[in-house]
C-alpha cells in the first residue's frame, strides 16, 4: 500500500516541478481558437492566422486549432487559406492573465472567377457565426453538455449531468435511460474507447464515479452511424476528458454539505474497520479465510462435521448489531487540478492536465419495505441503512501537436468504496399473524476503474487524406469481500429473538450466510479510420472508412456460504448473554454444532470472453449547399465465452451487417430537417447468461442468469427540425421510432426469483422538444440579456409482446422506460461570470423496474420532481469562487410500487396500486471553495 500511496506523491513533485520550472518566464496574454468550414464542420489545417500590425501569426494544427501569446491589447486578426475566402477579424481584445477564445469558419468562394475576397467582421459576431455553424453541421442526431454548462450546474457526479439532456434520465442516480430505453440499450465511450460495464449483474456503466469537475463534455448520439458502435438502441455516450488547457493553471477545491437525512444524526457502524477504508482500499481483513479456501481446493462437501466445524471457527466473528458512532459528520471533498501547454520548436506544441480528487462522506436512509400479493400480506420491513463512503480519482493526459499531426495520452482512474449497515425490523406474516422480524445486513463493496487510451491524429500527403487512430486499455474490478446476513425471529409466546439454523442440505443465505465476490474485467482495444475528401456535383464530399477490434475477458468468482448445524435444526436465542457480537463464538459453534455450508446455486466460478472485430464504409456526401446524406454500413462480428466449471462451454457466434443513414436539409442559415434510418443489435452480457443466482437483499430477490438468450436486433428511424435562433440557443422537436425483434428483459415469474428473458418484440417511438433561450426579447432591461430559460420534454410509447403472457392485450412498457421526461430550468449569469444562479428541475414518469410474468406482479417507480438549486459567486478579486448547492429541494420519497391485475394504467392509482418501498433521500447543502493561485499573474 505505500509503494501505491507513493505513486502519486511522486507524480503530484514531478508536475509541481514542470509547473513551477514552465511558469517563471511568466503568463502572457493567450489568443486561442479552431477553424472550421462552414459547409460541412470539418477543421481545416494549415490555415495562415496573421496578426495586423505586429508580425505576429499562427497555423492552424491537425485539428484545426491555433494559440499563440500576445502582449495585451485590442487587434485585428487575418485568416488566409487556399480556395478560401480570406476573413478579417478586427475588435479582438486580448487581456492579460486570461486566454481570448476566437473560433473562425470559412466559406469558399461562391464564385470561381473571383482572385480575392476578404469578408470583414468582428469578433462579436464571428463568436456566434462560428457557434451556429458547431451546431447546424452535426451528422447525426444529438445532444450534449459542455464543460461551462456542467460548471453552472450543482452536479457532483457525471450520472447527475445527464439528466439534463433532452430526452434522458438517471436510474438509480448512475445508470443513464435513453429516450425511456435502459442502461442496456446504450454503449460508453470515453476519449473514443470503449468502456466495461462497472456492474456484475447486467450490462451498465456507472456514470456517478466520474467527477463532473474532470469533463470536458458529453455527447449522446441518438442515431447510429457506420463509424459508431452498432451495440446500442437508446444512446452511445461519449464522454471526452481535456488534453490542451487553453493556460496554465493551478486550482484547488474544496467542499463540505449538510444532508437533512443524515448529517449531525446518530450514525451506526459494524466492524471490521480496515486500515484503508478511509482511502478507499480494502486492507484484506475481510479475506476468505485460508482454511476454507485450502479445503474448498479438494471436496468441501465430503468433508466430515468435524473438520466443517473448525473450519468455520476460522471465520472471524464479525457479525453486529451495529455500534454507534457519534453524530454524523458533515462530507468532506477536495480536487487538485493543474496543466499547461507551451510551444516547443516553434509551431509545435505539448499539454498536459492533472487532477486528483478524494471524497468522504457518509449517507443514512430511512426506508419502508412492504410486500404483499393478490391474496395475502408477506411482511412489512423498516430499514435503516448507514453507508460511509471513499472515493478516490483522478485525470493524467498528456498531448502534443507537431506538423499536421497530433499524438494524446489520456489516463482515467477512479476508485470508490462503500461499506454498508442496515438494521431491518418489522414483521413476517403467516396467515395472517405477524411474526417479529430483526436482522442485519453487513457489506462491502469496492469498485475500480482505469481505461487508458493513446491516440493519434495525421494528415497524410497534400492535406487530402486523413488518419486517426487509438490503442485502449480499460479495467473494471468490483470486490465484495464477506457480505454478513443474519435474521432473527421471535416466536410466540417468546419475549426474545432466536436464529434458527436449518441442516447442512438446506442451509439459507437470507437467514444466515456470509458472500464473497470478486469481479475483474478487462478491454483492449483498437480503431483505425481513414477519410478521403473529393469533389462530386461541384461539392466537397467525404468517404470515410475503418475498423475495430476489441477483446474483453472477464473473470467471476463467488462464494456463498450459510450456516447450518450438523444436527437437523437449531434454534439459537437472543437470552442469557447471547449477543449477535457473540452468536457464532467457538463456544456457540460447539454447543450447537455449527458449521459453514455451500450453497451450490450461488456459489459459481465462471470466465468469459468477447471478441469484436468490425469494419465499416461511410460517405458523407454534399448534393447542394442545403442537402446532406452520411451514409454506409458496419458490418460486426461478435464471439462470446463463457465457462463455467463442471459446464459445457456456452459459445455464442453472431455476425451482423448494420446500415444507416442520415439525411440532413438545411432550411434556412439557422435551421435543419434532419431524417435518420439505422439497424443496430444489443447484446447479452456475461451476467445474464451465466447460470449463477445472487441474493439482493434490499429487494429481497434472487438473480439468476438465463443460458439460452439471444442477441437481440432493433431498426430505427428519426425525424428531427432545429432551430438556432441565436448564440448558444436551440429550439427542436424530434419524433423517433423503434423496433426491436428479441428484446433481452428481466423478469419475475412470481418465486422472488429475477431472471432474463427474450420478449418476442417490442415497439417504442415517441417525441421530444426542446428549448433553450436567452429572455432579452422581454425587456431591454440588461438583467434580461443574462436570463437564458431552457426546458426539454418527452413524450414516450412502447409495448413488449411476451411469450405466454396472461393478458395478452395488456400494455407493458420495456423495461426502465418512462412514459414521458421533463427537464426545465432557468440561470443568471453576467458577461463577466462574476455572480451566477441556476434553478433547475427534473421528472420523469412511472419507470417499470421489476416485470412481473405469470403470477409476478410489475413494480414501477413513482415519478418524483427534483429541484435543484445553484449560487456562485468569485471572490477575492475573482481568484477563487463560491457555490452553494442545494439538491433535491423537496426530497420527494423514491417510492415503488405494484400493479395489480385489472388495471391497465401504469401510473400510481391509490386504493388499487401497493406502496412496497419507500426511501427518503433527503435534502442535500453543499459549500465549495475552488482557488485558482494563477489568477493574478500577467
Amino acid at each position: 500500500m505505500k509503494g501505491f500511496l507513493s505513486v502519486p506523491l511522486l507524480l503530484l513533485t514531478l508536475f509541481q516541478f514542470i509547473f513551477t520550472g514552465t511558469a517563471l518566464a511568466g503568463d502572457p496574454a493567450k489568443l486561442t481558437g479552431k477553424v472550421t468550414d462552414k459547409k460541412t464542420g470539418e477543421a481545416l489545417i494549415g490555415v495562415t492566422i496573421v496578426v495586423q500590425g505586429t508580425g505576429k501569426g499562427a497555423v492552424t494544427d491537425v485539428e484545426g486549432r491555433y494559440a499563440f501569446n500576445m502582449e495585451p491589447g485590442t487587434y485585428t486578426l487575418d485568416f488566409k487559406y487556399m480556395g478560401y475566402q480570406t476573413k478579417s477579424i478586427s475588435d479582438v481584445i486580448v487581456k492579460a492573465g486570461q486566454p481570448t477564445s476566437l473560433d473562425i469558419i470559412m466559406d469558399e468562394p461562391k464564385s470561381k472567377e473571383l482572385q480575392e475576397v476578404v469578408i470583414r467582421g468582428s469578433f462579436k459576431q464571428e463568436t456566434i457565426n462560428a457557434l451556429y455553424a458547431a451546431q447546424k453541421n452535426n451528422a447525426v442526431v444529438s445532444d450534449g453538455i459542455s464543460a461551462d454548462l456542467i460548471k453552472k450546474s450543482p452536479d457532483k457526479n457525471t450520472g447527475e449531468v445527464l439528466k439534463r439532456v433532452s430526452g434522458t434520465s438517471i436510474q438509480d442516480n448512475k445508470f443513464v435511460v435513453v429516450r425511456g430505453l435502459s442502461e442496456r440499450y446504450n454503449t460508453t465511450l470515453m476519449n473514443n474507447a470503449q468502456m466495461p460495464s462497472t456492474e456484475p449483474d447486467k450490462k451498465a456503466f456507472s456514470f456517478d464515479i466520474i467527477p463532473s469537475g474532470l469533463i470536458d463534455n458529453i455527447t449522446i448520439y441518438k442515431t447510429a452511424s457506420p463509424d459508431l458502435p452498432g451495440d446500442f438502441a437508446g444512446g452511445a455516450v461519449k464522454v471526452s476528458t481535456k488534453d490542451f488547457p487553453d493556460q496554465r493553471f493551478l486550482d484547488l477545491s474544496l467542499s463540505t454539505g449538510y444532508n437533512t437525512q443524515t448529517t449531525f444524526k446518530d450514525f451506526y457502524t459494524a466492524p471490521p474497520k480496515g486500515k484503508y477504508d478511509f482511502l478507499g482500499f480494502d486492507d484484506g481483513s475481510r479475506a476468505l479465510p485460508n482454511a476454507y479456501k485450502n479445503a474448498a481446493k479438494g471436496s468441501y462437501t465430503l468433508l466430515d462435521d468435524a473438520e466443517k466445524i473448525a473450519i468455520a471457527k476460522q471465520f472471524p466473528n464479525t457479525y453486529s448489531s451495529g455500534k454507534r458512532n457519534g453524530k454524523s459528520r458533515p462530507p468532506i471533498g477536495v480536487q487538485l487540478s493543474m496543466g499547461n501547454a507551451w510551444q516547443v520548436k516553434e509551431k509545435n506544441r505539448f499539454g498536459y492536465i492533472f487532477a486528483v480528487n478524494y471524497g468522504n462522506s457518509n449517507k443514512r436512509n430511512v426506508r419502508e419495505r412492504s410486500e404483499k400479493n393478490v391474496s395475502e400480506h408477506l411482511f412489512d420491513f423498516n430499514d435503516d441503512v448507514y453507508t460511509q463512503s471513499s472515493n478516490l480519482g483522478a485525470v493524467l493526459n498528456f498531448a502534443y501537436n507537431f506538423r499536421k499531426s497530433k499524438i494524446a495520452l489520456k489516463n482515467f482512474y477512479n476508485n470508490d468504496f462503500n461499506t454498508v449497515f442496515t438494521r431491518r425490523t418489522g414483521l413476517v406474516f403467516d396467515n395472517n399473524a405477524g411474526q417479529p422480524r430483526l436482522s442485519y445486513n453487513n457489506e462491502t463493496t469496492q469498485n475500480s476503474l482505469y481505461n487508458s487510451t493513446l491516440e493519434g491524429q495525421h494528415v497524410i500527403g497534400n492535406d487530402k487524406l486523413t488518419m486517426d487512430w487509438n490503442l485502449s486499455y480499460a479495467r473494471s474490478s468490483r470486490n465484495q469481500p464477506d457480505q454478513r446476513i443474519l435474521s432473527f425471529q421471535k416466536y410466540d409466546g417468546n419475549d426474545y429473538y432466536s436464529l434458527t439454523l436449518s441442516g447442512e442440505n438446506n442451509p439459507a443465505i437470507r437467514d444466515a450466510g456470509r458472500v464473497y465476490t470478486k469481479l475483474t474485467e478487462n478491454i483492449l482495444g483498437a480503431n483505425l479510420n481513414f477519410s478521403v475528401p473529393f469533389k462530386l456535383f461541384g461539392e466537397s464530399q467525404k468517404f470515410k472508412f475503418g475498423g475495430m477490434k476489441s477483446y474483453r475477458n472477464r473473470d467471476f468468482s463467488a462464494v456463498a456460504l450459510g450456516y447450518a448445524t450438523a444436527a437437523s435444526r437449531a434454534e439459537i436465542p437472543l437470552d442469557k448473554g447471547v449477543t449477535v457480537e457473540n452468536i457464532f463464538s467457538n463456544e456457540n459453534i460447539d454447543k450447537y454444532s455449527i458449521l459453514l455450508a455451500k450453497i451450490d446455486a450461488n456459489n459459481k466460478d465462471y470466465k468469459g470472453t468477447a471478441d469484436l472485430t468490425a469494419g465499416y464504409l461511410m460517405f458523407d456526401n454534399k448534393f447542394t449547399d442545403a442537402l446532406r446524406l452520411v451514409w454506409g454500413a458496419r458490418v460486426e462480428s461478435y464471439v462470446q465465452e463463457l465457462k463455467t466449471a463442471g459446464q459445457a462451454t456456452q459459445r455464442y457466434d453472431n455476425v451482423d451487417v448494420l446500415p444507416s443513414a442520415n439525411l440532413t436539409y438545411g432550411i434556412t442559415e439557422k435551421s435543419n430537417l434532419r431524417l435518420s434510418f439505422s439497424q443496430t443489435v444489443n447484446r447479452p452480457e456475461f451476467r445474464e447468461l451465466a447460470n449463477f443466482r445472487y441474493y439482493d437483499y434490499d429487494n429481497e430477490f434472487l438473480i439468476q442468469g438465463n443460458e439460452y438468450l439471444k442477441r437481440s436486433t432493433a431498426t430505427n428511424a428519426d425525424l428531427r427540425w432545429e432551430m438556432f435562433p441565436g448564440a448558444g440557443e436551440v429550439i427542436s422537436a424530434s419524433v423517433f421510432y423503434k423496433k426491436f425483434k428479441n428484446p433481452i428483459e428481466q423478469t419475475n415469474d412470481g418465486n422472488n426469483i429475477l431472471s432474463y428473458n427474450n420478449a418476442n418484440s417490442a415497439t417504442d417511438y415517441g417525441a421530444e422538444i426542446e428549448l433553450r433561450k436567452r429572455l432579452n426579447f422581454i425587456s431591454g432591461a440588461k438583467v434580461f440579456d443574462n436570463l437564458v430559460f431552457y426546458a426539454n420534454a418527452a413524450y414516450i410509447y412502447s409495448k413488449v409482446d411476451l411469450p405466454g403472457a396472461v393478458d395478452p392485450d395488456k400494455k407493458t412498457p420495456l423495461q426502465g422506460q418512462s412514459p414521458y421526461l421533463i427537464n426545465g430550468g432557468i440561470s443568471y449569469a453576467p458577461a463577466d461570470n462574476n455572480f451566477s444562479l441556476n434553478l433547475l428541475y427534473n421528472r420523469i414518469g412511472q419507470r417499470l423496474r421489476f416485470r412481473g410474468t405469470n403470477a409476478g406482479l410489475d413494480t414501477y417507480e413513482k415519478p418524483r420532481d427534483i429541484v435543484d438549486l445553484q449560487i456562485s459567486k468569485k471572490v477575492f478579486k475573482n481568484a477563487g469562487e463560491l457555490k452553494l448547492n442545494i439538491s433535491d429541494i423537496f426530497a420527494q420519497p423514491i417510492a415503488l410500487y405494484y400493479k395489480f391485475p385489472g388495471n391497465n394504467k401504469t401510473a400510481y392509482v391509490a386504493g388499487k396500486d401497493y406502496i412496497i418501498s419507500s426511501l427518503k433521500p433527503g435534502t442535500t447543502f453543499t459549500i465549495t471553495f475552488k482557488y485558482n493561485f494563477l489568477s493574478k499573474v500577467k
